[in-house]
């Protein structure tokens, strides 16, 4: 297969703390400028709390044995203090088999804001078993002064670690490939809000063994997990009804201005029956828009069985045209082929490990430890997505539409390959 190559650089990503009381409720509040994936539903612009903005899961380059995730939530703010909602549940969702439902789940939950800190407790829940505490009095830092850190990081029962804090915003930002997806033209400016504002976000960073992620503790023969975060606030009646939801971070740039409620309220095992969300992938418009203005490109013909692969059931030799087998559930031995269902999830392949030479295009680029095997902090996901939407790595896609020379923006605070990744947050 021939791919272009740009050997582009990537970027890897690095976050802070105080003391606590536990409390209750709070409501949907305004105070920040959000959008999930950066591209927002807009029930979230009025409940930034709940606004989940990224999601990132790789092989740890600092512990190979162990993977970490990092979702972020209440993007771009500046002078707001305002931490975790306390009538809600985080949760970051491990599929094993590839059933579009939570074999694991990282549940976390806030108490009461007390000054520039706030408490928290994780639990670890498997379906049938007791619920497992593995943090009951963790504390975020949420002073943009970078105190505290180390203090903050919680070493977890079993292997592993966990921060929830204030951090600067890890997002790996490219506006003109977010032009081209979804109108077919760079008509969005180069500028970076990003960047200019020098946002913030309210994160939180889990390295977990890969042991305990992989189908019956093999990582060998189970490697392929999927991986998607909820976030949800309590009701009046009890009940914590979904208001956020990140899988593949691509697929949310073409769906949140369309169909954002309704994708932010849907589980992985509903989608396959939601035909705007299946048509999106199978027949997508984005690439005949971006033909409208870029006549000398070519538009691979629908029905998009490679955008099925990397959206839906993960890529492998037997599920589609992409020859690679790269992070499909069923290339996990103890996997039953036909209980696994087509699903947005974020999958990464745990036996791959982290790449010497990391190049921000990930698989189309030839980098099987990048994006969409998992997101890394530098992984472009924006320019990759425009890229594939053209037809790679199935094909050779347009290269044109995108040169080694594209201005991108990367997070800009320092970043660090080391736990927790994340920078500090920036001062204002």
């Amino acid at each position: 297969m021939k791919r272009s190559k740009l050997a582009l650089p990537a970027v890897v990503a690095t976050a802070t703390v105080g003391a606590m009381t536990w409390g209750v409720l709070a409501g949907p509040s305004t105070g920040t400028s959000t959008a999930a994936s950066h591209v927002d539903a807009p029930r979230l612009v009025l409940d930034p709390q709940m606004d989940g903005s990224d999601l990132y899961a790789f092989v740890c380059p600092d512990s190979p044995d162990m993977v970490c995730f990092v979702t972020n939530y209440a993007p771009i703010q500046q002078f707001s203090g305002r931490g975790f909602a306390t009538d809600a549940r985080y949760e970051i969702h491990i599929d094993q088999r590839g059933t579009g439902t939570p074999d694991l789940t990282y549940r976390w939950t806030f108490g009461t804001q007390v000054g520039e800190s706030q408490p928290y407790k994780l639990d670890e829940i498997r379906p049938g078993e007791p619920v497992k505490t593995l943090v009951s009095n963790g504390v975020v830092p949420l002073a943009a002064t970078g105190e505290g850190r180390p203090a903050a990081i919680v070493d977890l029962p079993g292997g592993g670690r966990t921060l929830a804090a204030k951090a600067a915003d890890s997002f790996f930002s490219n506006a003109k490939m977010v032009g081209l997806a979804m109108t077919g033209s760079p008509v969005i400016p180069p500028i970076d809000l990003i960047k200019v504002l020098n946002g913030n976000v309210n994160a939180m960073v889990l390295q977990v063994p890969k042991a305990t992620l992989a189908l019956k503790g093999d990582v060998t023969r189970n490697p392929v997990i999927g991986i998607w975060a909820t976030a949800a606030r309590r009701g009046l009646d009890g009940r914590y009804p979904q208001m956020s939801r990140m899988g593949n971070p691509a697929l949310d740039v073409v769906t949140m201005f369309t169909m954002g409620e309704t994708y932010n309220s849907m589980a992985p095992i509903e989608d396959r029956y939601n035909t705007r969300l299946t048509n999106f992938v199978l027949n997508p418009i984005g690439p005949r828009l971006i033909k409208a203005s870029n006549w000398s490109v070519k538009v691979p013909p629908a029905p998009r069985r490679d955008l099925w692969q990397i959206f839906f059931t993960g890529v492998a030799k037997s599920t589609g045209p992409i020859r690679d087998d790269l992070n499909a559930h069923v290339l996990n031995k103890d996997v039953d082929p036909a209980a696994v269902i087509p699903s947005d999830q974020l999958r990464l392949n745990m036996s791959i490990p982290p790449s010497s030479h990391p190049n921000r295009f990930g698989l189309v680029e030839d980098d099987p430890q990048g994006y969409p095997n998992g997101r890394r902090l530098g992984d472009d996901a924006h320019a990759t997505l425009v890229r594939m939407l053209m037809g790679e790595p199935a094909g050779p896609g347009s290269p044109s539409l995108i040169i080694a020379n594209e201005k991108v923006t990367a997070p800009t605070a320092a970043v660090s390959p080391a736990f927790p990744y994340l920078a500090p947050p920036h001062r204002f």
